[in-house]
């Protein structure tokens, strides 16, 4: 369909996209380099009570009832932000070795890591969007973190992220807000 509306080929425009992925992925980096780092500093925190979290994940999905997990993001948002940067440095740096190299070993090595990094990187996305879309019960609400700056609901936060809302509500108090 893109194809069409814009006149070229299928695999032209999946190159030019790709390229405008990896310019986008860079200047994010570059300009935004101090939340990169506090992205990836805060996605890879273990604690041993994520196991609990994650025992009680699937029923919160539904009740809204999350088990307390400390920091910034919760366990399943921690392993979803390292399997996205992931895959998709995966997907820009096989696209690029796509693109630069013309066949042999190295273009079908490349075409394998490109198609299932694609494979791996589809269901994250899909959840993503079920998380921030508040289809699931448990996660209604939470779109406004994602997509209005982090301004959401306190009912909402206490219910997500308990120890992270307990958190902020001592540090007002103790602010005096």
């Amino acid at each position: 369909m893109l194809a069409r509306l814009s006149g070229v080929s299928d695999t032209d425009l999946h190159t030019y996209l790709g390229w405008a992925l990896a310019a986008v992925a860079g200047i994010g980096v570059v300009l935004g380099w101090r939340a990169a780092m506090m992205l990836a500093r805060d996605s890879v925190r273990y604690r041993r009570s994520d196991l609990a979290w994650f025992v009680r994940w699937p029923r919160a999905v539904f009740t809204g009832r999350f088990a307390r997990h400390d920091g910034h993001f919760d366990p399943g948002q921690r392993i979803a932000n390292i399997a996205m940067i992931a895959l998709l440095l995966a997907l820009v740096i096989s696209g690029i070795g796509l693109v630069v190299v013309s066949g042999g070993p190295a273009f079908v090595w490349f075409g394998r890591i490109h198609r299932w990094s694609t494979y791996l990187f589809t269901p994250i996305v899909v959840g993503h969007i079920l998380v921030a879309s508040g289809i699931l019960p448990g996660y209604r609400g939470v779109w406004r973190s994602m997509h209005f700056g982090g301004r959401l609901r306190e009912r909402d936060a206490a219910r997500v992220w308990p120890a992270w809302m307990a958190h902020t509500r001592a540090r007002r108090r103790d602010d005096g807000r």
